[in-house]
């Protein structure tokens, strides 16, 4: 099957929401609510610039990454899925709760006959919207419409995939995408002695996103815990989310993320020694 003529006029977009954003701009300033999206998009512009075939549009609480150029390909998939497991890594790290869906299909975006105003629309930008908005936890969804040109291409790779952990698949084909894979070559590198300042310092900017991120949603979730607070709507998006990724994470990396994200080893001590290396035991 040549899914490059059936997708001719398609594209790969990422639907990104940023969560509790209304309660933010009803009680913050509007300095901070900008420092919050402009650190938001800061995640975006380091991949414009690094891969020019995806770009960004914001407005309020929503992010959409597109792929520029039409059409499907095989990189196409592969860069959507990375680059959105990264992003949301990189806003979890400020403390910014998100979620997403992956979508492909039709988008259009151009502008208008007086070319001032960017009009965008499409069946790929519908679907992903519904979708995003059914999830109950903080993460990236990648719908059937993504991967199943992708698997029809490279038959057999969606499971190897699966079983690299690189997501989870759900009964509904769903596929739940794993925005920590690198944690097992980060905590690798450390083993083997590779890793010789403070994580924070790590010239790598997944490798401390990382750390910071699952800190970020462990410590919200035990929060909530702390309160018996298992059901409420914020909640049990924390709590399900710590459960899934205990579920697609090894219990070595796990631990070893938590043990990273540690002040003494996370960050430089006031003597400008750094205890950067670790050793934790297997699980």
């Amino acid at each position: 099957m040549n899914t490059n003529d059936d997708h001719s006029g398609s594209r790969y977009l990422l639907f990104l929401d940023i969560l509790g954003f209304t309660q933010l701009v009803e009680t913050k300033g509007i300095e901070e609510i900008y420092a919050i999206v402009d650190g938001a998009l800061a995640a975006f512009r380091r991949w414009e610039d690094l891969n020019g075939d995806f770009k960004t549009i914001y407005f309020s609480d929503t992010f959409i990454l597109y792929q520029d150029p039409k059409g499907f390909g095989n990189w196409a998939f592969l860069d959507i899925y990375a680059i959105g497991g990264m992003v949301l890594s990189a806003l979890l790290a400020k403390g910014i709760p998100a979620r997403g869906t992956i979508s492909f299909g039709e988008f259009e975006v151009r502008l208008d006959t007086g070319e001032r105003h960017q009009v965008y629309f499409g069946k790929a930008l519908i679907e992903a919207y519904k979708a995003e908005q059914q999830e109950k936890w903080i993460g990236i969804t990648i719908l059937p419409s993504a991967w199943k040109p992708y698997e029809s291409n490279n038959p057999g790779l969606i499971d190897v995939f699966t079983r690299e952990r690189a997501w989870l698949k759900r009964d509904d084909d769903v596929l739940l995408l794993n925005p920590f894979i690198k944690l097992h070559a980060h905590s690798m590198y450390d083993l083997i002695n590779e890793v010789t300042k403070p994580y924070s310092e790590w010239n790598d900017p997944e490798f401390p996103n990382d750390i910071l991120a699952l800190k970020f949603l462990r410590e919200q979730a035990e929060f909530y815990t702390a309160r018996s607070d298992f059901t409420g709507a914020v909640a049990i998006k924390y709590h399900t989310t710590i459960r899934f990724l205990k579920a697609i994470l090894l219990p070595s990396e796990y631990s070893w993320a938590v043990q990273a994200s540690l002040p003494e080893n996370f960050y430089r001590g006031d003597s400008g020694e750094a205890n950067a290396n670790l050793t934790v035991k297997k699980s």
